[in-house]
């Protein structure tokens, strides 16, 4: 009885909520159709974190444009930071300034396929929906169960960005259903530090993040494993403790005995059921960092674990050993899918069982550049089909794609 009232009041709170925004929205409705279009919203793949493409592009347009460019955001700490590099922010906390300014917006942009729209002060033909997007690679396929409804979502933006031209000819149309007059193919913001070899090489030998991250101090000698498991469609452990002969303790005493720090993150919409203990060689990164950036931690770890993420395509920019731990291959491949044999275009080893993963890990610290060039092809393919490698300035690509459309 308790229950079903306590769902009853809950629905009741629902209806009268979105009451009150629609009453909202029709009071608001004519702000978006008077006010001049002239600023440009960002906002992360979630409300609280500050990453991703949206992030680098707009650090880039605060510091070389002209345009007045904002950050929405409901985290404290991302606040605290945009204040303190005088960086334009959007909250709740100043609802009219954030009502003022979404109306007034020029463009909307966003890391996803859901784009800030408060108040529906967006839904106008004068407010031009960009996606940046967030990853692209042979796992970019749509979870059939929701398929209808993101491919709905990805459609209401005006444009949308990929990587290379294979990804804009065939994968926007064959998987997302884009009309060619909404692609655009600039590249990724985030990763156009990867092509400054010497940033590269300071931020591997310093790791200045990395010591910022983790509760012990990393020595000189210390080398970094980043592990970065991709969203399942299902419930799963921590993949990497599935794996054959997998256990905490011959883990732990593997990274200490080899000076090894092991940083893994995990997908904020559906985490693992389980993972690993803690341990001074074990940091675990969730959402407590909201201005946790995958990318910066990349430039300064010396291997990539991975299992379908599209981050082994950013990886490969680096020229780093990558090793692949996948126990739950055929379920994933069943359940969702790949654009092509999956196995077959790694860039790097697959570890079947605990010792194998030792193994490959020690191989590619201590003979790196011939673990590398086993994988050299592999690497260059991907890149290829997935990364157009000439995108080495995504930034101005998309800085000069938007001072046009702020022009018109």
């Amino acid at each position: 009885m308790k229950q079903r009232n306590l769902d009853k009041n809950i629905k009741r709170n629902l209806s009268f909520n979105r009451a009150i925004k629609k009453i909202i929205s029709l009071l608001l409705y004519p702000l978006k159709h008077i006010l001049p279009k002239k600023y440009i919203i960002f906002s992360g793949t979630t409300n609280y974190n500050y990453n991703g493409n949206c992030r680098y592009l707009f650090e880039y347009l605060s510091k070389n444009s002209s345009h007045k460019v904002y950050w929405f955001t409901r985290s404290d700490i991302v606040k605290n930071y945009l204040n303190e590099n005088g960086l334009n922010q959007l909250s709740y906390s100043n609802p009219i300034k954030l009502i003022i300014v979404s109306a007034m917006a020029k463009i909307i942009m966003n890391d996803g396929d859901d784009y800030l729209n408060i108040f529906g002060l967006s839904d106008t033909k004068e407010t031009i929906k960009i996606s940046l997007f967030h990853g692209f690679g042979p796992k970019i396929t749509l979870y059939d169960k929701t398929k209808d409804i993101r491919t709905e979502r990805i459609n209401k933006f005006d444009y949308v960005n990929f990587t290379s031209s294979y990804l804009g000819s065939e994968v926007s149309k064959k998987i997302f259903n884009l009309p060619s007059k909404k692609v655009k193919i600039l590249g990724f913001p985030r990763n156009d530090l990867f092509y400054m070899k010497d940033l590269a090489e300071k931020s591997l030998e310093n790791k200045k993040i990395i010591n910022r991250l983790c509760k012990s101090a990393v020595n000189e000698s210390m080398k970094v494993l980043l592990y970065t498991p991709t969203w399942r469609p299902y419930d799963y452990n921590l993949p990497i403790m599935d794996i054959t002969g997998f256990k905490d303790k011959l883990f732990n005493d593997f990274l200490a005995d080899n000076n090894i720090l092991f940083i893994y993150s995990t997908h904020s919409a559906n985490p693992p059921k389980s993972h690993l203990k803690n341990s001074p060689n074990i940091t675990y990164i969730d959402s407590r960092y909201p201005l946790y950036d995958t990318n910066l931690t990349m430039l300064e770890s010396d291997i990539l674990i991975n299992d379908y993420s599209t981050t082994s395509v950013d990886f490969s920019i680096l020229r780093r050993p990558q090793i692949f731990c996948m126990p739950d291959y055929k379920i994933y491949k069943n359940t969702k899918g790949f654009l092509e044999d999956y196995k077959n275009s790694m860039p790097g080893q697959e570890a079947t069982n605990f010792a194998s993963f030792c193994n490959i890990v020690m191989e590619s610290i201590y003979a790196r550049e011939s673990y590398l060039k086993r994988y050299e092809n592999k690497r260059i393919t991907i890149l290829e089909k997935y990364y157009n490698l000439n995108n080495n300035n995504s930034s101005m690509n998309h800085s000069k794609f938007i001072d046009n459309i702020m022009r018109n």
